[in-house]
């Protein structure tokens, strides 16, 4: 025998207890979100979008071909990356030590059908870049420093390295391009 016990409320009652329910899932997302974001800072940088229009010049003065690899140092939800998977027939790593814009730019690269691009969750300190034709990053200059010996002798020659936002001094000598955004600039820099 099963007995069924209810308890009875009325509707505003039931209305009450579901507002408390979703209003407790939000703050428990948005804590997450805000502890990622806090760890993300810690690691290196803060998860900031390259805005969309600015990607069709960054693209356009990176010379990407068919047939590159490319890489996106501290990708986010990986924008760059999946725009120039649109483009072109390249194939790509997006990296970032941030597991949500990581599992954001999974899933659109999944509905986009971008199956030669991956997205992983790692540190840009630990990513091969010998392979890569074109890297492609926007990093505050304090981790941009971190990874110099990377950029200046783990890339392979006629590499193209491009940051947003900041310039890279210790690849000076290889600057081949700036452009000048409403907001920002993006380098190229041309490993030889």
């Amino acid at each position: 025998m099963i007995i069924y016990y209810t308890i009875p409320m009325t509707l505003n009652e039931v209305l009450y207890v579901l507002l408390i329910f979703i209003e407790l899932t939000f703050l428990i997302a948005a804590s997450v979100y805000m502890i990622l974001l806090n760890y993300s800072w810690l690691k290196g940088a803060p998860y900031v979008a390259t805005k969309k229009k600015s990607l069709k010049e960054i693209i356009n003065n990176a010379k990407i071909t068919d047939g590159n690899h490319i890489i996106e140092l501290g990708s986010g939800d990986g924008r760059f990356l999946r725009t120039v998977a649109k483009q072109y027939q390249i194939t790509g790593l997006g990296v970032d030590v941030n597991p949500l814009p990581i599992f954001k730019a999974r899933i659109i690269a999944r509905l986009q059908n971008l199956t030669t691009v991956e997205f992983k969750i790692q540190d840009i300190r630990d990513t091969d870049l010998s392979e890569a034709d074109v890297i492609y990053m926007y990093l505050i200059p304090k981790f941009i420093q971190k990874i110099k010996n990377q950029l200046l002798h783990k890339t392979k020659k006629g590499a193209i390295i491009v940051s947003h936002g900041f310039k890279i001094d210790y690849l000076e000598q290889y600057l081949v391009n700036t452009i000048t955004d409403e907001t920002f600039k993006t380098y190229f820099y041309k490993r030889s």
